[in-house]
């Protein structure tokens, strides 16, 4: 069963990651890819169902499936406004929220750690081969673009580096940005874990490339996730640092603090920094490139990054208007919303002049870009109070049993705790973590399982 659920796990990453991935996501064996992983994750849920005994008394297991549970109460509900796609949904919560999140309860700390090991190991590559390629972008794919097969029809869409944003090999930079935040998390840890000297220097040359990918995509909600990464990461090992010495709890908080907040702000610096370094090459590469170009049909193409033109009467880049328009959704079902998949056609329907489906770019949004917001209009304020049971649980838990964690667990837990506060702050400007079948999602679930598993081994529980 272990090796089952070790197998799907690491084909359920790879199809996430190259699901992401312009060049491969809508590709035909793509849609086969998605057959064999829903084929795979339903047999491994048929077997945890089958040895349910092992996983009903894992922490939170019964909040999640209630909220499961809730989302088919909106799907049933709003049902004449699709029903396949919420049954595909709730395929994708029973993965990520009962899946990822309980199969490590029948691991022992050390399996944990190997396959936590494994999975870290497969992320960091690939996004680091990947963040390469998309940042020689910024030289070579400036307007680029790729076939696409959406629905068997042949179309074309633009990636690389455009309106200001390295996009490189993704759809979106935002989530390009969260991924490589994720592979900076992944690779601390395989730097703190790894003992031979020389895997530990290829561990940290993968960082500076998700970082300079992070800065040139201009991504807001990766520089977001990038802060609390390491404000935590600074704040939480000095914490430990100094009490190991024995120096008093109190102080050594107060300068883990301290710490995390000086070199947080010197990481956002150092991003600012990043950009404009790079703008002023690129200038120096645009003027030699015009000398050398004296065809006016072909134009050089800029690859400033920056979007303060676009920024400079909306800050938020819609995000207001996307929420002002949730909150008028939620207020005509509130108490069990209008599911996620089907919000699109119910807002045509019964509000076709709010912003969602009525906007000056004529964009027909899917989501809200705000996890707290997508689950309010998707489950309503029944979704809303199991979610927030879920916090309030998983904090009395960390409060009571955080001291009593061993000295040798701390690294796991550590990149564990701040993948889940980094994908939780990211996921409060971009849909992830809930409904979204995506890498953020998957490590947010994974990390939260190891998580709350840790806490609970050897007896902690009382």
């Amino acid at each position: 069963m272990k090796k089952l659920l070790f197998g799907f796990k690491l084909y359920y990453l790879i199809y996430l990651l190259l699901a992401f991935n312009a060049y491969i996501n809508e590709r035909k064996f793509m849609s086969y890819a998605t057959l064999v992983l829903t084929a795979g994750g339903l047999l491994v849920l048929s077997c945890m169902v089958m040895q349910a005994g092992k996983y009903k008394d894992m922490y939170h297991i019964k909040l999640n499936l209630l909220f499961i549970l809730s989302y088919v109460l909106s799907s049933v509900c709003t049902y004449r406004y699709g029903f396949t796609d919420n049954i595909k949904e709730c395929i994708w919560l029973l993965l990520s929220m009962v899946v990822l999140y309980a199969a490590a309860y029948c691991y022992t700390p050390e399996e944990i750690k190997k396959e936590f090991r494994v999975l870290s190991v497969v992320w960091v590559i690939y996004c680091t081969v990947v963040n390469a390629i998309s940042i020689s972008m910024v030289v070579w794919g400036r307007e680029y673009g790729v076939p696409t097969y959406y629905e068997g029809v042949k179309g074309y869409k633009v990636i690389g580096f455009k309106w200001g944003r390295l996009w490189g090999l993704y759809d979106d930079p935002n989530h390009g940005a969260t991924i490589a935040a994720v592979a900076i998390i992944l690779a601390l840890y395989l730097i703190r874990s790894t003992e031979k000297k020389w895997l530990k220097a290829v561990w940290v040359l993968t960082i500076p490339v998700q970082f300079v990918y992070i800065s040139l995509s201009d991504s807001r909600t990766g520089l977001v996730t990038l802060i609390v990464i390491t404000f935590l990461w600074t704040a939480v090992s000095m914490y430990f640092r100094d009490r190991q010495k024995g120096m008093a709890a109190k102080r050594a908080l107060g300068i883990g603090i301290v710490t995390g907040i000086v070199l947080s702000a010197a990481v956002a610096g150092a991003v600012y920094e990043c950009e404009q370094q790079y703008n002023v090459v690129d200038k120096k590469l645009e003027a030699s490139w015009k000398k050398k170009n004296k065809t006016p049909q072909k134009p050089v193409v800029s690859g400033q990054v920056g979007r303060k033109k676009d920024l400079v009467y909306d800050a938020s880049n819609g995000r207001l208007d996307i929420w002002k328009s949730g909150f008028e959704i939620a207020k005509t079902s509130p108490v069990y919303g209008v599911s996620f998949r089907n919000m699109t056609a119910y807002a045509e329907e019964n509000l076709p002049k709010t912003y969602l489906v009525n906007n000056g770019e004529g964009v027909k949004y899917d989501s809200l870009h705000n996890a707290a917001m997508d689950i309010l209009v998707s489950q309503g304020i029944i979704g809303i109070i199991i979610v927030l049971l879920i916090v309030f649980t998983t904090v009395r838990l960390m409060k009571r049993k955080l001291g009593s964690v061993e000295v040798q667990d701390r690294e796991l837990m550590l990149a564990c705790f701040t993948a889940l506060a980094a994908m939780g702050a990211g996921s409060m400007f971009l849909s992830m973590v809930f409904y979204l079948n995506a890498p953020q999602t998957y490590i947010f679930w994974l990390c939260f399982g190891y998580f709350v598993t840790f806490l609970q081994k050897e007896g902690r529980v009382e």
